[in-house]
């Protein structure tokens, strides 16, 4: 397949010794760049989300009141083991980073006390622009193919330090065995994870789950591909671009200063925050299930992250506009549609994991019997407690319960309540 590189500016400055971007849009070039490969668009476009996160580090932030916000995130990509292609995703992202002198990146496989090193080492300064003071910063991008090997087993004393790291404290004090209490300054924890939802219940403890950690991070789930690809063998074009991309993000890892907001953008985003506020208090949340009601309070947050981000992708002013903010509104909020799916059967109800595999697996075939989903889950469950997900589901209203007089048998159909 031919890229077309329509965003593509490839702009000297005449005036200046330095260059300018080549691109009008990283994020637009980064998505070019990886379409000819089977993760879907909504992994990609995070994955080129977290890339921008990484190469920003510690460097911009976002003053809000007494807050000063950086540009990380935690970003979690959330599929069915070998299916979805999320490491593929993750990977394209981590090889560009990669190249990028100044940026630092995590092993894959590491300790709480390795990441800990890890951030310590990659201790680097910057002149700040607007007090002209030299600033000292710890910033780290981690990619977790497999989250659970970042996490372990509900590791709650490393959940409460991501919390910490997430919060970009100007000094982190912690517990060493050798040395005694020691410190980072300026650290900057950057994330993108991918892990498959049953590996989800043995990370986080149930009590952990909609608590400080995953109020945090923002979770992208797809349960396919998004297209399949036989071969794939890069193009000169993808290559020329591969190259491009490399430069524009060394440029953008350049950025320092603080970010404001326009006098639009200010607009569009008090009079949205207004609209949330409502929203929830009504009982009318961006994701429904209860165990994001956290993640939803610090919804406004995710937000103002995002368009910074956003805004860096496209400019280097370090000024948030009524475009940014909208574009960061409707990327998030695409990705809410099926935040809920995250935790799949993690709750407290007993029989919840059966409940979830039979409710994902009315949803595939939109129309089955409940011998047949008896006969698919007969090692999971019996007959009465079948029922009881049966009653549970037609509650919920995501099924229909239909008795077959002449088969004498019931008919279960899924009800898409997204598509009404």
């Amino acid at each position: 397949m031919v890229i077309t590189l329509k965003i593509i500016l490839v702009e000297w400055e005449n005036t200046k010794s330095h260059r300018v971007r080549e691109l009008s849009d990283f994020l637009d070039g980064y998505l070019t760049y990886v379409q000819n490969s089977e993760p879907s668009k909504t992994f990609h476009t995070w994955a080129g989300i977290s890339l921008l996160a990484g190469a920003l580090q510690r460097k911009v932030k976002l003053v809000w009141g007494f807050e000063h916000l950086y540009p990380n995130l935690y970003v979690i990509l959330v599929g069915p083991a070998g299916k979805a292609r999320k490491g593929v995703a993750l990977g394209i992202a981590k090889n560009l980073l990669l190249n990028i002198p100044g940026v630092s990146v995590a092993a894959e496989s590491c300790t709480r006390e390795s990441m800990i090193l890890a951030m310590k080492r990659a201790i680097s300064n910057y002149e700040d622009p607007t007090t002209g003071k030299v600033k000292i910063h710890c910033s780290l991008t981690s990619f977790s193919e497999e989250l659970s090997v970042l996490l372990g087993q509900s590791d709650v004393k490393l959940l409460a330090n991501l919390c910490d790291w997430y919060d970009s404290k100007s000094v982190w004090t912690y517990e060493t065995v050798g040395r005694g209490r020691d410190s980072l300054e300026g650290l900057c924890f950057n994330l993108l994870g991918a892990t498959a939802p049953e590996w989800i219940q043995s990370m986080l403890p149930t009590e952990a789950i909609g608590g400080g950690f995953t109020s945090r991070c923002i979770f992208i789930v797809e349960e396919n591909k998004g297209k399949i690809v036989p071969k794939h063998q890069l193009t000169s074009e993808e290559t020329d671009l591969e190259h491009i991309l490399e430069r524009d993000l060394e440029k953008i890892s350049q950025l320092k200063g603080q970010f404001t907001f326009s006098s639009d953008g200010s607009k569009c985003y008090e009079e949205w925050y207004t609209e949330q506020e409502h929203l929830i208090s009504i009982g009318q949340p961006a994701v429904e299930d209860p165990r994001f009601a956290a993640y939803c309070e610090r919804r406004a947050t995710h937000i103002r992250k995002l368009a910074m981000i956003l805004s860096a992708s496209k400019r280097d002013d370090l000024v948030i506009d009524h475009n940014d903010f909208h574009r960061a509104v409707e990327i998030l909020t695409f990705a809410e549609r099926k935040m809920g799916y995250t935790f799949g059967g993690l709750g407290k109800y007993k029989h919840s994991d059966s409940q979830e595999k039979i409710l994902n697996y009315i949803e595939r075939l939109k129309i089955t019997t409940r011998s047949a989903v008896l006969a698919k889950f007969h090692r999971d469950l019996d007959a009465n407690i079948l029922l009881e997900i049966e009653r549970t589901l037609e509650q919920m209203g995501v099924i229909s319960v239909q008795y077959n007089l002449q088969t004498k048998e019931k008919i279960y159909r899924w009800i898409d309540k997204r598509a009404e």
